[in-house]
């Protein structure tokens, strides 16, 4: 009896053992788990004493790690991962664990419910302080895009800045398309870029251009000294025929003209330029030679030339046309000024008298001998009119040139006189005239005060002490500021200078009170 219950136990042992295999093979039973833990993949966390320190909001992956089963042919148990306390904090879903709110949780891992291994969740939730954002290409034109970059510092947990990802908005669809952390320039306009995380957001002002891609000029433009002309550049641009901003500027070339010059010239020393131009493409053009522009609209640009030639006669202009009057018994003395161009042969005078309904009618013809012109290239004419003691008067007056060939310039322009205007400008002078003399550089440095805060300009005249007869000779003319840097050609001077301004009518001033300049620029 004994010796056939031993033959039963060892007729049941490799029975055992099949069905032990064929569970652990199958998963009827649960191996030995070894070497598991709980880990976190992706995302942004801290690994933190024990602790995972995860930012509120984010979502991260977890896994059981490299474990071992014993046996190793057992069939791989069903693990799974579980909140175990603290169920509001976090969530989990399949492998994916969530951060609801700031707190602390216990996670497990689990396998049939027995819990092989535990983990300590923090959930915070750190204040920002500063929020950046920045393109990686400028976004400035029609059809540029960008990817869009962040930069989030916060007060705690550093390691956790670059979990923090915004979301981008545009005030304006039309100028600015958002997709993800990408923003296009598909309008032409301005608009904002809304760079948002939770109740935080920066906003960045953008503005679009249109796009040119195309600017040309012409190779060369002729353009006569004293007159303007446009530039006409050609553009085109996407969106098609959006209009854009045109910069232009003179370039200095050893193969042209300098534009910009600094020297002595007919108001002292003077900065003049050869060409002028302003933001609509029109070229004045004041010196002759050839200078060398650039035309530049977005990213597109060109260069061409503007040679400047002689004014025809008929566009010349006399200039500087200025009077002073003076009534004594009953007779108007008006003596007229201006600037004399030597291709001018003689000058009409017209006058029309407004009181007695008028029209312009020839005055006088001045003929000019250009070898006996005065210092200073200005002539000067005297009109006397029999008025009456008492009586009101009115004039219209301009001048025409002329030269051999019978053609005729432009008119002057109209100066008006009369008695309602009066003489009170006449009678009035600078203050305050001041000289500086620089031996070295033989200048003499003139300032003053202007009469008042009206624009005027000015001019030098200076009496050679040296001399008897003691007459008023010109220097400087059409002089913008209340300053004048003068070249002394001589080694030796005995000069009163002298200041009279002209009001923007013509009238002429009173002249001012003398300041004496005696130097030797020898010594």
């Amino acid at each position: 009896m004994h010796k056939t219950k031993q033959l039963g136990i060892i007729a049941v042992i490799p029975l055992l053992i099949f069905g032990i295999f064929y569970g652990l093979k199958h998963g009827y039973i649960s191996p030995m788990v070894k070497g598991i833990d709980i880990r976190i993949i992706g995302g942004t966390f801290i690994t933190n004493v024990n602790k995972y320190v995860i930012k509120q909001g984010d979502t991260v992956s977890i896994s059981p790690g490299e474990y071992i089963m014993v046996p190793d042919f057992a069939k791989k148990p069903s693990l799974k991962f579980a909140v175990l306390d603290n169920k509001s904090v976090v969530s989990i879903k399949g492998d994916k664990l969530t951060a609801n709110k700031v707190g602390y949780a216990s996670i497990g891992v689990l396998n049939k419910n027995r819990v092989l291994r535990k983990a300590t969740i923090m959930v915070v939730n750190p204040k920002i302080t500063k929020m950046q954002v920045s393109l990686d290409k400028p976004l400035k034109y029609y059809g540029d895009k960008s990817k869009i970059n962040a930069n989030i510092d916060i007060d705690d947990f550093k390691k956790l800045e670059r979990g923090y990802k915004l979301k981008y908005a545009s005030t304006n669809d039309k100028v600015l398309r958002v997709e993800n952390n990408t923003v296009e320039a598909v309008g032409v306009g301005e608009a904002k870029l809304i760079s948002r995380y939770d109740r935080k957001e920066t906003q960045t002002t953008i503005k679009i251009e249109p796009r040119v891609y195309k600017l040309e000029l012409d190779d060369i433009y002729n353009v006569e000294q004293a007159t303007s002309q446009n530039l006409n550049a050609r553009i085109a641009t996407l969106p098609i025929n959006m209009k854009t901003k045109v910069s232009y500027r003179v370039l200095d070339s050893d193969k042209y003209d300098v534009n910009k010059k600094v020297a002595f010239g007919e108001s002292g020393l003077e900065t003049s330029y050869g060409i002028e131009i302003d933001d609509k493409g029109n070229v004045r053009a004041n010196r002759l030679g050839t200078y060398l522009i650039e035309a530049k609209s977005g990213n597109m640009s060109d260069k061409a030339l503007v040679s400047v030639g002689p004014t025809k006669f008929e566009n010349l202009e006399p200039k500087s046309f200025q009077y002073r009057y003076e009534i004594r018994n009953g007779k108007l003395n008006i003596e007229l000024g201006w600037d004399h161009n030597q291709r001018i042969n003689s000058y009409d005078i017209y006058v029309r008298d407004k009181i007695k309904g008028e029209d312009y009618s020839l005055y006088t013809r001045t003929r000019v001998d250009n070898a006996k012109i005065p210092y200073g290239n200005r002539l000067s004419e005297l009109l006397r009119f029999d008025i009456g003691t008492g009586s009101d008067f009115d004039y219209d007056i301009y001048i025409v040139g002329n030269n051999y060939m019978g053609e005729k310039t432009k008119n002057s322009k109209i100066l008006h006189i009369s008695n309602s205007i009066g003489d009170s400008f006449q009678n009035k002078a600078v203050k305050n005239l001041e000289a500086v003399t620089d031996r070295e550089n033989r200048t003499v440095r003139l300032k003053w005060t202007p009469i008042d805060s009206a624009k005027y300009s000015y001019r030098v005249y200076y009496v050679d002490k040296s001399r008897k007869e003691g007459n008023h000779i010109l220097m400087a003319k059409n002089i913008q500021k209340n300053t004048s840097t003068l070249k002394i050609d001589r080694s030796k001077i005995n000069y009163d200078f002298y200041i009279i301004a002209v009001n923007e009518a013509g009238q002429v001033s009173s002249f001012s009170r003398p300041v004496n300049v005696k130097s030797n620029f020898l010594e």
